[in-house]
C-alpha cells in the first residue's frame, strides 16, 4: 500500500502499490514518508511515557455504582471512604464529593472524583487498578 494524506481533511487514504487507483489521488493529498506512515499505523509507539499511561487507564470500563460500593464494602473501605468524605473541612468540597458519592450511576477510572475518593483512601494507582479488576466482576 502506498499512504497518501488529504491536506485538506487531514484524512488518510491508503492506495494499492501497483497504481491500479492512482486516479483517486489528487494534487491535495501528499504521499507520506515511512515515518509518517508508521506513526500513523502504530501510533502506541510515539506516546510517551505519560501518554501511554492515560492510555491504559481509559481503557478500563466504567464501574456502575453497585460494582464500586460492593467492591468498597468487599475490601473493608466502605466507612474509610464515607468518614474521609464527611471529614471534608470545606463544606463546598465535602457535599460536591458527596453529590458524587451518592448519585454517580457510573465511575469512570481516571475520573477527577473517583481519583479524589482514592486519595481520600491513600489508595495508590496499581491498588486502584486491583479494586477496580476486582469491582468489574460483581
Amino acid at each position: 500500500m502506498k499512504y497518501f494524506l488529504n491536506t485538506e481533511t487531514n484524512e488518510v487514504h491508503a492506495f494499492k502499490i501497483d497504481g491500479s487507483q492512482d486516479d483517486f489521488i489528487t494534487d491535495k493529498m501528499n504521499q507520506m514518508n515511512a515515518l509518517e506512515i508508521d506513526k500513523h499505523l502504530h501510533p502506541e509507539k510515539y506516546l510517551s511515557d505519560e501518554e501511554k499511561e492515560q492510555y491504559r487507564l481509559n481503557q478500563y470500563p466504567l464501574l456502575d455504582q453497585r460494582q464500586f460500593k460492593l467492591c468498597l464494602t468487599h475490601n473493608d473501605l466502605i466507612d474509610q471512604l464515607e468518614d474521609g468524605i464527611a471529614a471534608i473541612e470545606d463544606r463546598k468540597t465535602r457535599r460536591l464529593m458527596q453529590i458524587e458519592y451518592d448519585t454517580a450511576e457510573r465511575f469512570e477510572r481516571t475520573g477527577r472524583a473517583i481519583l479524589d475518593m482514592f486519595g481520600l483512601l491513600n489508595m495508590p494507582s496499581q491498588k486502584i487498578d486491583d479494586f477496580w479488576e476486582q469491582a468489574l466482576k460483581l
